[in-house]
């Protein structure tokens, strides 16, 4: 299978965030590693459901701008801060999902075992306490969580995920939606029952061992 060309990725992760209503409008960001020490990332203030190859912007790890017409959205200090500690990650995302945003808004996250799914591909997912957009306090906030977790909730704010590539960090951020979805569906209609704990524990167990899934994640029952 031929390679992927990462600016045509960009792209179609782009459209698909915008088609599935992860980010709207101008908001959201994304980059790819290129090399150790070069990252593809997003420009500011466009949508990223309609950008152009020359659109996108190619920084340094320390956040300097070396090619592109563009400006890199201020928020690359959250990609900056997941790369400076995980350097195996080769993509992250900053989006905006509207049903994971409901749940911490009504004072609740995604911190309960309540699929099968969401045990094995996401494990407990933490709250990063506010900040600030576009200052350092953002990549601050995430350090706590950025070694234990490939997917992160930033409270009134979105959320990040982490992948090996792009399309593992947009399939990680498009279940923990899937997930805030169902449980914002039967928050309506009565009590929302958790998984049996010998099933978790059992789930887990399966994540390596049958799925073969190595990245990080938070286990339940397990505080933060």
């Amino acid at each position: 299978m031929a390679e992927l060309d990462p600016r045509q990725e960009m792209l179609r992760i782009g459209k698909k965030l915008y088609q599935k209503d992860l980010v709207s409008a101008s908001e959201g960001n994304f980059s790819v590693r290129l090399d150790e020490q070069r990252l593809l990332a997003t420009p500011s203030g466009l949508c990223k459901g309609e950008m152009e190859t020359e659109d996108l912007v190619v920084i340094d790890v320390q956040g300097n701008h070396l090619e592109g017409k563009r400006r890199v959205s201020s928020e690359i200090l959250l990609h900056l801060e997941a790369y400076r500690q995980r350097p195996e990650v080769q993509a992250v995302i900053h989006a905006h999902p509207p049903c994971c945003i409901a749940l911490m808004l009504a004072g609740k996250g995604l911190d309960r075992p309540i699929l099968a799914e969401n045990v094995i591909l996401l494990g407990k997912i933490p709250i990063a306490p506010y900040a600030r957009p576009s200052t350092m306090k953002v990549g601050e906030s995430i350090r706590p969580y950025i070694l234990q977790t490939d997917c992160i909730l930033l409270d009134h704010h979105g959320s990040l995920t982490l992948g090996s590539s792009l399309q593992e960090a947009f399939f990680k951020l498009e279940m923990m939606e899937h997930t805030a979805k169902s449980y914002l569906a039967a928050l309506q209609i009565g009590e929302v029952k958790e998984l049996d704990p010998e099933e978790v524990r059992i789930l887990s167990e399966m994540r390596e061992k049958i799925y073969g899934i190595r990245w990080p994640v938070i286990p339940f029952g397990r505080l933060t």
